[in-house]
Formats: C-alpha cells, sequence, structure tokens
C-alpha cells in the first residue's frame, strides 16, 4: 500500500506491507521524488478535484513547490478566478500571467463596487488573459447592457462563455442583441458556450465568431416569437467541431401552446455537422423539424428530445435524420419511464456497451386530463418506427408521483396503439402500478387484434408479482389465451 500525504513540512509518507505479520513503515523527504513525478501528481489532483480551483494552496507547502506549480501553469492549466471583490490591479504579482475566470452572480445585495470592478477588469489591460465568463443574475436588476458594451473589445484567449438571465413572467427579456462589435467580432479560441433565458435573436451574430466551439448550450429560451430557429441551421453550418448541441425552449407550463404554421418542408440539402455526438432538444415539434431538415450528424451517439403536449406530431424530418445516424441503428432494449409530467421512451443497447442512446419524452401538465401516451405513440409512428419494430426488450416503470387516475378504458387503448409497435419484443417488465391495466388491455384482445399484438413475447417480468393476487389473476387469463394460439409466454417475479 502506498500512500501520499501533504503535511506543512512537506514529506511523503510510505507505508510497504512486507507480510501480513509485519510492516514497515518508513519516512522520506520529498526530494526524493523529481519534479516530473510530481508535476504528475499535481495534475492529478487537479483534473480530479482534490484541490479544485484552490491549487494555489500547493504553493505554500514549500518553496520547491511553488517553483514547480507557477513553472508548469500551462501543463497545470491553472487560472486565477476574479470575483470583483477587489480591484483587479490588487492581484499578487506572480498571478498576473495566469489565465483569469471571471465570474459575477447579480444580486441586490452586492456592493457597488463589485459591479465597478467587474466592468474595470473587462476594460483594462488584463482583459486578454481572460480564459471564461461567468455572468449569473438572480435579479432582473443586471447590469447587461453596461458589461456587453465594455466587452466590444477583442479577448484573444476567451474559450468558455455563460450568460444567464433572470426568467421573467411576461416573458419580455430586456438582454440586449449583442452587437457585430462583441468580442471584437472575432472569438477565434471560444469552446465552451452556455446561454439561459437568452433571444434567439440576441446569439446569432455571436454564432457568426464562433467557429471553433465544440459546445455549444442553449437553455430556457424565451418563445421565440417570429424568431423561428430554423434559421439557426445556417449558424450551425460552419460548426465543424460542434460535438455537443443542447437546444431548449421554456416549457410554457399552464398556458396552451400558441399556433404555429406547421407544413411540411420542401426537400432541403442538410450541411454535414462532422463531430457531433450528442443532441438535446426541448421544444415545439415545428422547430425541431426546421432544424433537422437542415442538418444531418452522422456519428450522432445522443440524441434526447422532449416535445409539449398538445402539439403537432408529425415528424417525418426527425425519420430522415435518425436514419442517417448510423448509431442510432443499433439499439436493442427500450425503457419507458412514467413521472408525473412526463413520459419518457429511452432506447439503448442491452448491456450499456457504450453510451449511444435514443430518448424521448412529451412533457405535460400533471393536472391535464390525459396522459400523453396517444402522442408518443404518434412520435414513434412517424420518426423511427423501423427501430421499435426491431426491439427486444422493453421495461415500462414508473417514476415519482406518477398516479394513473384517467379514464380506464381510454387508458387501455392508449396502451395498445404503442404496444402494438414493439413486434420482436421477447422479454416485457411492468412496474407492479402499471401491470394491471396493461394486462387487461392484453387479455381482452380477440381475433386478429390477438394475434398481431406482441408476436414475439416469450417472458414476462411484473414487479410484485407474487404479492399481488389482483396482477396474478389477470396475468393468468393473458397466458391462457395466449396459449389457445400456441404462443407461449412465462411469467416471472420482476426483482430489480
Amino acid at each position: 500500500m502506498f500512500r501520499i500525504v501533504c503535511p506543512p513540512s512537506a514529506q511523503l509518507v510510505s507505508t510497504t506491507k512486507i507480510d501480513r505479520s509485519t510492516a514497515l513503515v518508513g519516512q522520506v523527504t520529498v526530494d526524493v521524488l523529481p519534479d516530473e513525478m510530481l508535476v504528475k501528481i499535481f495534475k492529478f489532483c487537479i483534473l480530479w478535484g482534490f484541490v479544485r480551483t484552490k491549487w494555489h494552496t500547493l504553493v505554500h507547502v514549500c518553496r520547491r513547490w511553488r517553483y514547480i506549480v507557477f513553472g508548469s501553469s500551462r501543463y497545470l492549466d491553472l487560472q486565477v478566478n476574479y470575483f470583483g471583490t477587489r480591484p483587479i490591479t490588487k492581484m499578487p504579482k506572480v498571478w498576473q500571467t495566469l489565465p483569469i475566470a471571471m465570474h459575477y452572480y447579480g444580486d441586490e445585495d452586492n456592493p457597488p463596487s463589485q459591479e465597478e470592478n467587474i466592468v474595470a477588469a473587462l476594460q483594462s489591460k488584463h482583459h486578454s488573459r481572460i480564459c471564461e465568463i461567468n455572468f449569473t443574475t438572480s435579479t432582473i436588476w443586471f447590469p447587461w447592457e453596461r458589461l456587453i458594451a465594455v466587452m466590444k473589445k477583442p479577448f484573444p484567449e476567451l474559450t468558455d462563455l455563460r450568460l444567464y438571465s433572470e426568467p421573467e413572467e411576461d416573458d419580455d427579456n430586456d438582454i440586449p442583441i449583442f452587437p457585430h462589435s462583441f468580442l471584437g467580432g472575432y472569438a477565434p479560441h471560444l469552446r465552451r458556450l452556455t446561454l439561459f433565458n437568452i433571444p434567439l435573436r440576441a446569439v446569432q451574430k455571436l454564432l457568426l465568431s464562433a467557429n471553433n466551439l465544440v459546445y455549444l448550450s442553449l437553455l430556457h429560451i424565451p418563445d421565440p416569437g417570429h424568431n423561428s430557429p430554423e434559421g439557426m441551421a445556417t449558424y450551425l453550418s460552419g460548426l465543424t467541431i460542434l460535438e455537443t448541441l443542447i437546444f431548449q425552449f421554456h416549457r410554457p407550463g399552464f398556458q396552451r401552446l400558441s399556433q404555429v404554421p406547421h407544413q411540411r418542408l420542401p426537400p432541403l440539402t442538410p450541411s454535414v455537422l462532422p463531430a457531433l455526438t450528442r443532441l438535446d432538444f426541448q421544444g415545439r415539434t415545428y422547430h425541431l423539424e426546421c432544424l433537422v431538415a437542415r442538418i444531418d450528424a452522422p456519428l450522432l451517439l445522443d440524441l434526447s428530445i422532449v416535445f409539449f403536449q398538445y402539439d403537432v406530431f408529425d415528424v417525418p424530418q426527425l425519420g430522415r435524420f435518425i436514419s442517417h445516424a448510423e448509431k442510432l441503428g443499433t439499439l436493442a432494449r427500450a425503457t419507458l419511464s412514467c413521472s408525473a409530467d412526463e413520459f419518457r421512451l429511452t432506447l439503448s443497447q442491452p448491456w450499456a456497451v457504450d453510451r449511444t442512446a435514443l430518448a424521448f419524452g412529451i412533457s405535460y401538465n400533471r393536472f391535464s386530463s390525459s396522459v400523453p401516451l396517444s402522442s408518443l405513440a404518434q412520435v414513434c409512428k412517424s420518426a423511427f418506427h423501423h427501430l421499435i419494430s426491431t426491439l427486444e426488450e422493453l421495461d415500462i416503470i414508473e417514476a415519482r408521483f406518477f398516479l394513473m387516475y384517467r379514464d380506464e378504458i381510454e387508458q387501455r387503448m392508449w396502451w395498445l396503439e404503442l404496444l402494438g409497435m414493439f413486434t420482436s419484443l421477447k422479454i416485457l417488465r411492468l412496474d407492479k402500478t402499471i401491470a394491471l391495466p396493461i394486462m387487461h388491455a392484453l387479455k381482452d384482445l380477440g381475433g386478429e387484434r390477438e394475434s398481431a399484438m406482441l408476436p414475439a413475447l416469450q417472458n414476462l417480468f411484473i414487479k410484485g408479482f407474487q404479492s399481488s393476487q389482483d396482477v396474478q389473476d389477470v396475468a393468468e387469463q393473458f397466458v391462457t389465451r395466449r396459449q389457445l394460439s400456441n404462443r407461449y409466454v412465462a411469467v416471472h417475479d420482476w426483482k430489480q
């Protein structure tokens, strides 16, 4: 066993177990380890968060450690975190060559001097060392106009930009549109961009100057209105090394969705995003259709989509987009999760051999008069029926706070509509409360419908099967009907 301790005396303690009965403990000084090994140890600690941003604690251990840390600042990716609590001119001289990560959390209780220090730092000679900007506000009283006005100069080392704006109840966002001169009109090193509650119209000019993005996250986007997101595809086409795209609109809450024109798009020549491996979308079906009709992602591994209830669920462009992602065609297992505000169907590999997954959900109001099972089935038929028809395993689970309190007859029809697409299913696993309505729906089928429903099913697992007489009775009737047509199904107690 070998352990490393960093006491103020800068000693390393090595404990070596010789055999089961004796152990020799020896003390050696830090000088025994060469500089190269110490640097690798420091890198490991910083990378895995043992010292996180408090790397400066290392330089106070001893003079040698101080020399090694500052001598390997690029390799260790050292940064100075600046919060504006004091003027940037008061920064220790030894830090004045390191990259700066700037953080400002707007709050009504912040002293005026903090805002002044942030503005002064953006205008100072140190702006050329700023590698990260993180502005977050929990109040509508935030100096966006002033901050953006002083960010019209180039920031040559900026790699990470995160702007979070407080959502307003009236959806009227006072974030100014980023001018062409924002960041000097060119952000060659910007790699990660995260915007929260920023209108699309404020983003488009910025994307023209940031063609080296590998991560783009647009969260809580206000209702686009006349600024529909299909124009975003034009800007995305230049992001040839983009790996992650997150595109999430603000959920409508209790409000009904506004009407948007929903018409079939003409044939388009999509732009290829050759490095994109993750796409996360939340919003209207029409907006996603406009987006995926204009892009292709052949290396896509992770696709997550959430639509809102009461939308139009005809999505042929999504089906085309999925068919062009080769990895998404290899999925063999599905999980349907039912919660109080969302139904989510996730397709994945049987044993999680890699991170490839396709997740699709319908977000709905828990006080709605119906659950969106029918909407889920519509999207499955329109976009990836070819994938569902080849799946061999399906788990249907309930998440916390889920209640099946709707009309039973209508509910059974919805389950049959959805399950009818799983024509290759061999294994079906059901949670206890969900099992009863599903089993009632299956046992009541007759004639051609019964023979066409889950024709390949061999094993049925039900959670709590042994402890529920009601579920046992219904399952027995289902199995008996199957046996009459020479199709045998084994029922098991599902123990996760």
